[in-house]
């Protein structure tokens, strides 16, 4: 007899979710946990874009000077690079979109394009959890009035996904507690979910 895990693997397949949350909402940590656990691509597109950005190229210098200002990259470039991702072996079986789709204008590029998904994860993290982590982690881009503009533009772009995807929202509190028992919250109703269709 199958045990769960070989069932959910080999006869539902794994799932293709979407990560989404603010910035320093943890979308990143989350999304390795549950690539650990699942065993499904972790597909991060914010590591995409800032690999793109040291490249020479049209496309590398404008997403260069986007993310720079806090901005996101365009989303015909995103889209393409996603593709292009999801043809690699271990997307096959599933994956996890780490902070991708960011705007309505990606999410229906997206589907335009084919690219499936079949859960939306949203971390809710207060604004005041968000500005200690990101001044915590002490990366270049996170200086106080790049986090202030990314926290704007993430309202201004990305907030309006929750409309977009209202009847497919898993809300998942995503502070007070440890990572690994929020991801254990997120791979329960993953598999729920799955076990539910």
């Amino acid at each position: 007899m199958k045990s769960f895990k070989q069932y959910f693997f080999e006869e539902i397949n794994g799932p293709k979710v979407i990560m989404i949350g603010g910035p320093g909402s943890g979308k990143s940590t989350y999304s390795e946990l549950i690539n650990k656990e699942l065993n499904i691509a972790h597909i991060y597109t914010g590591d995409m874009m800032r690999t793109l950005s040291k490249q020479d190229t049209p496309d590398g210098r404008k997403v260069k000077e986007l993310l720079a200002k806090g901005e996101f990259a365009p989303t015909p470039i995103v889209i393409d690079a996603v593709k292009e991702r999801l043809k690699k072996p271990d997307a096959q079986k599933g994956y996890i979109f780490d902070g991708f789709p960011r705007s309505v204008k990606q999410a229906e590029m997206m589907e335009k394009a084919n690219i499936e998904y079949d859960h939306v994860i949203n971390l809710q993290v207060s604004e005041e959890e968000v500005i200690k982590r990101l001044t915590a982690r002490g990366r270049a881009d996170d200086k106080p009035e790049i986090i202030k503009n990314r926290l704007k533009v993430y309202e201004r772009e990305t907030a309006p996904l929750l409309t977009y995807y209202k009847d497919e929202i898993i809300n998942i509190k995503a502070e007070g507690s440890t990572p690994e028992k929020i991801s254990k919250e997120i791979i329960g109703k993953i598999k729920w979910r799955l076990l539910m269709k």
